[in-house]
């Protein structure tokens, strides 16, 4: 049995493996009403870096500005190739982001602080108390099995809106507003895997509440700081946006706000180079990366998913058990895709400032669909 694949944006079909639809971020719907706008042509930035693999991955790359490809052979070695970008440019990495709110729940159950059975109510006390959501675990949270919504319902004209102005449709609702927006939530379909922002959102809020501290600060010193990821950050709110933050495009090219997210962050706040990128998905390959169990430790299996702590796992090879282990990601203006195999340990990062899905290439370059 298969989670989803993502979609390959090839013109031929593989012939090999029958592909579903993927588990896409939320923004994707969000950002659609955008594109109402009148388009602005798009035009690729110069190549920089490895050629061959520029040359592999730009038939891919149309309606794409500013790129960032990184490539693990199963050596260890990477390749970068760029185009109008460099290693170290910062994007919006969307949901990938949850896959290190994952990495926290590792570095969590590590130190014997929750388990991947504590409920909210356990972590919340009386404020969980009447609640749905009351004795949802944090792996019910982590493999979108909770039963809770995609987003909140007071979340939703907001989702609209923005869409239409270009904005970030999560600003204005802190961690608390969310965790209320939970609590407040009926649940549907507990037990199955269906893509949730909002429980994600909360399981980081909850990590950051059973520790003492914030979102933010957790990050920093859990996963940032040991794997000395100096290129990535969560903003939480546009004042603390870095000076490399550069604004990206929509699929209409026009210019998009930031998404810092606030409250919702640990699901999609983060912002990270190609660099620091592969530094990470390198540590959940060998092992060596803070929470790198939440990649490998899977905490659900259904009939059409497979995931561990945030981490979707993908069956290429049934009989030898080989698997594409994956996330994307998309904001208003910026896509993403990391992931890596099971078998080989070649591993991909894709970063575009562009909100078009880049999902079909990562998968491809890891498959050999794409050959780079």
């Amino acid at each position: 049995m298969s989670a989803s694949l993502p979609d390959q944006p090839a013109a031929a079909p593989p012939s090999r493996r029958t592909l579903l639809t993927a588990t896409i971020p939320a923004a994707a719907a969000l950002i659609g009403v955008g594109a109402l706008s009148f388009p602005r042509p798009a035009s690729l930035g110069e190549p920089t870096g490895d050629t061959d693999l520029a040359a592999a991955v730009a038939p891919h790359l149309k309606g794409h500005q500013r790129v960032a490809v990184m490539l693990r052979d199963p050596s260890g070695a990477t390749r970068f190739a760029g185009f109008g970008s460099s290693e170290s440019d910062e994007f919006e990495i969307g949901s990938v982001t949850k896959t290190f709110t994952g990495a926290l729940l590792a570095c969590a159950i590590e130190e014997g602080e929750v388990s991947a059975e504590t409920t909210v109510e356990e972590i919340l006390g009386e404020r969980a108390s009447g609640s749905e959501v009351a004795d949802a675990t944090l792996a019910e949270l982590a493999t979108h099995t909770s039963g809770l919504p995609r987003l909140a319902s007071a979340m939703l004209w907001r989702a609209t809106t923005a869409g239409f102005l270009r904005h970030d449709p999560y600003a204005g609702r802190d961690a608390q507003t969310v965790i209320d927006d939970a609590l407040a939530s009926s649940l549907s379909g507990r037990g199955t895997s269906s893509y949730s922002n909002l429980g994600v959102a909360l399981e980081g809020q909850l990590l950051a509440a059973a520790t003492g501290t914030d979102y933010a600060s957790l990050l920093q010193e859990r996963i940032l700081e040991p794997a000395q990821l100096t290129g990535t950050y969560a903003p939480i709110t546009p004042e603390n946006l870095r000076e490399t933050h550069r604004r990206g495009h929509g699929v209409n090219g026009l210019r998009q706000a930031a998404w810092t997210m606030e409250g919702q962050a640990p699901a999609g706040g983060i912002c990270s180079t190609a660099a620091d990128m592969m530094t990470y998905v390198t540590g959940m390959i060998d092992g060596s990366g803070p929470g790198a169990a939440a990649a490998t430790e899977v905490l659900h299996e259904g009939e059409d998913k497979i995931v561990a702590m945030n981490w979707f796992h993908s069956v290429l090879d049934e009989e030898a058990d080989t698997r594409l282990i994956w996330h994307n990601g998309q904001t208003g203006g910026y896509s993403s895709f990391a992931g890596f195999r099971s078998d080989t340990g070649q591993g991909v990062v894709v970063l575009t400032d562009s909100a078009r899905p880049v999902d079909g290439l990562g998968a491809g370059l890891l498959t050999g669909e794409v050959a780079a």
